[in-house]
Formats: structure tokens, sequence, C-alpha cells
């Protein structure tokens, strides 16, 4: 009993030394993701969308789509709602100004998508 318990109390101080540390990976890791998706955002969606403040240039899409930020004041939007619309393509000949399928590769959904939570206020 004493060995589980003295096991159990060192999980528990290895756990707590480490948990920061894999919450600062996963930190960097997101605003990694978070830079790499704003920039994507910028180059890709703002062709329709205003992605972010700060873009280049206004959409060519006239009138735009629906801005980014207002995009992620919808209360039902969540991280896979978002990677599920990304990887659907939302036109066709009953939808021919629906959204073209962007052909983002997974790792850029990711980075979009974290793009896009980090606008939710």
């Amino acid at each position: 009993m004493r060995l589980a318990s003295l096991f159990f109390v060192s999980s528990l101080t290895v756990g707590a030394v480490f948990c920061p540390a894999l919450h600062s990976a996963w930190a960097q890791d997101n605003a990694a993701d978070v830079s790499a998706g704003h920039s994507l955002a910028t180059k890709v969606c703002a062709v329709c969308h205003v992605a972010a403040p700060d873009q280049r240039t206004q959409p060519m899409l006239q009138p735009p789509a629906v801005p980014f930020a207002t995009i992620m004041q919808r209360p039902d939007v969540t991280a896979d709602s978002l990677r599920t619309f990304m990887a659907t393509t939302h036109r066709g000949l009953d939808k021919p100004n629906g959204m073209p399928d962007p052909d983002l590769a997974d790792y850029q959904v990711k980075q979009v998508v974290a793009y896009l939570l980090s606008l939710r206020k």
C-alpha cells in the first residue's frame, strides 16, 4: 500500500512539473498556427472575405463574403464546424456563388482554424 501511495504522489509531482512545460509547448505551437493561419487567410481568403483588418487588398467579391470577425461571433461556430466547412464544397449548379473549395492541406486548415478561433471575443 505504501508503494502504491508513493507512486501516486510521485506521479502527481511529475505531472505538476511537466504540465506547465506541455502547456507552454502547446501555446507556442498554437501561436505559430495562428500566425501561419493569419498569413494564409490574408492571401487565400481575403479575395472574398475581410479576413483580417490588416489585409493588403480589399475583397474582389462585391459585396464581400461575411467578414471573419463576424463569423467568429456566431455561438454555433466551433473548431470542428470550421474544419468541416473548409473541407466541403459550397459551390455547384444550385449555388453558383457559393464558397469554392479552398483546397487547403490538413495542416493549413488547422492553421486557419487556429487563426479564426483567435478572433473570438
